[in-house]
């Protein structure tokens, strides 16, 4: 039966059951295209290549619902940070993309923007400077490497075995890097950090042009505000206000000490 509803801020109900034979499943329904297609098809390529995804157990595409193994670990915040998280990441970032795949559509548009900074009510400066972050978030969306597009330290979780998996895949796309890096930085992070961050993915992954990628990561934190204000609000999600008032108070010195690495 089931004993919770886990989902935080997607569309689909997640609940964790314990199936026939006495095992915790994870059930998700209805997932989205992208999401169900990549557990059909791109999950199988990228287990190749060790990147790990929970193991699809039963699948209706007639309701959009996934039964998925349930990955008992949590990793925390720090641990995202760490060399393994990179290596899995580069992995995906590096692997071919596959033009039959289903991709989610990531984009920054103004309309999203302006409606999150009425959420938000910044100061006008501050409102001016993320307009500045959106006006350079083309380089977000054009970079050609796979991405989770979602790749926070909720999504990720350790099996008794200790392999580490990466779960939640319905922005999973095309585009740069620094998508999947950002998260992985606590709080909105610092230029500093994101250098530092930048040279230490280089040194794992195919990819190069460590200070192209730490001003997309700057460029993807900011983003990630609009998502995360539109999303919450719009899915009238409990801690909607949480983020909005944390927001408030943090943006506007980010926003003043990190516009000047665009």
């Amino acid at each position: 039966m089931s004993v919770d509803n886990i989902s935080r801020m997607g569309t689909a109900k997640v609940a964790l059951f314990v199936d026939e034979t006495g095992h915790q499943v994870v059930e998700k329904f209805p997932v989205s295209d992208v999401e169900y297609s990549f557990y059909q098809h791109a999950a199988k390529s990228l287990t190749q290549v060790d990147i790990v995804t929970p193991k699809l157990l039963f699948a209706d595409p007639s309701l959009r619902k996934l039964r998925l193994e349930y990955i008992p670990h949590q990793v925390g915040q720090d641990a995202v940070a760490g060399d393994d998280v990179l290596s899995i990441l580069s992995r995906l970032h590096c692997y071919p993309p596959d033009p039959s795949w289903v991709y989610h559509n990531h984009t920054w548009s103004e309309l999203a923007l302006e409606k999150s900074l009425t959420l938000l009510a910044l100061p006008e400066r501050s409102a001016q400077q993320l307009r500045h972050f959106q006006q350079a978030s083309d380089a977000l969306f054009s970079g050609q490497c796979l991405i989770s597009g979602d790749s926070n330290a909720g999504n990720w979780g350790k099996r008794d075995d200790g392999d580490l998996v990466l779960f939640d895949w319905e922005r999973f796309s095309i585009g740069s890097p620094a998508i999947d890096l950002a998260p992985l930085i606590k709080g909105m992070g610092s230029i500093q950090k994101f250098i530092e961050f930048s040279e230490r993915y280089n040194c794992i992954s195919c990819h190069s042009k460590p200070n192209d990628l730490a001003k997309e990561i700057a460029i993807a934190k900011a983003w990630i505000v609009t998502e995360v204000v539109v999303l919450l609000n719009e899915r009238q999600k409990s801690d909607f206000h949480f983020y909005l008032n944390w927001y408030r108070e943090n943006l506007p010195a980010w926003l003043d000490n990190t516009v000047k690495i665009l």
